[in-house]
């Protein structure tokens, strides 16, 4: 692709002009930088117990959306983008990408980068949640397991290859303890940790390492 049919949106004005001043030159880097800026914002108050949770953020996105597209018009993708990357898009963001989609359907690609979909709480609409949740496909991802479930284990997908958890022992590089076609949830991951086999030499070297530790507690 050319660089007038990429598009790469940030959240905010400053991020994306941090991008043009940093990419500068750089053509593996050429593209149209672009953001969501331009909102208004609104004024923050304290709230008690902490921030807005995702809920409280997504409301008030779906209102700025609505007033976006009474004022100066909703946002747009650059004309002729075939396809455009969207950086770390939190609740606000995505109201505005689910339109978007549904504006260029399948003629531009649509990437999410660090989009942590799966922290998400709610969505704006069944459709929203079908979208974000089903539709897209995760390319790329590591994090780390539910701890409660498999400690020390991380997820890793890299497309098109399957979802696999990994333990990381105190001594060695990281082994794969199970992998599936799909994302795997918490009983998953609990009932491979539960049925994990050790070896008996790295066992041994844990428990001697756990030993090392308390003499310093």
């Amino acid at each position: 692709l050319g660089s007038n049919a990429i598009s790469v949106c940030f959240n905010e004005e400053s991020q994306a002009e941090a991008a043009r001043k940093q990419w500068k030159g750089d053509p593996s880097a050429a593209s149209r930088i672009c953001s969501f800026g331009g909102r208004q914002k609104r004024k923050k108050t304290k709230q008690r117990g902490g921030g807005m949770g995702f809920a409280a953020k997504l409301n008030d996105a779906v209102e700025d959306e609505e007033k976006a597209s009474r004022t100066s018009g909703p946002f747009k993708l650059p004309e002729n983008s075939e396809l455009a990357l969207f950086v770390a898009p939190g609740p606000k963001e995505l109201v505005t990408i689910e339109r978007i989609c549904g504006e260029v359907g399948m003629g531009t690609l649509v990437v999410l980068l660090n989009a942590r979909l799966t922290e998400a709480t709610d969505f704006a609409s069944d459709g929203a949640k079908k979208l974000f949740l089903e539709e897209f496909e995760p390319v790329f991802s590591l994090c780390a397991a539910d701890q409660e479930a498999a400690p020390g284990c991380l997820l890793h997908r890299s497309h098109p290859g399957d979802w696999m958890m990994a333990r990381k022992p105190k001594v060695g590089p990281p082994k794969v303890v199970f992998t599936t076609k799909t994302r795997p949830g918490s009983a998953m991951c609990a009932e491979a940790y539960e049925n994990m086999e050790i070896g008996d030499v790295e066992e041994a070297v844990e428990n001697a390492l756990d030993n090392i530790a308390n003499w310093f507690r």
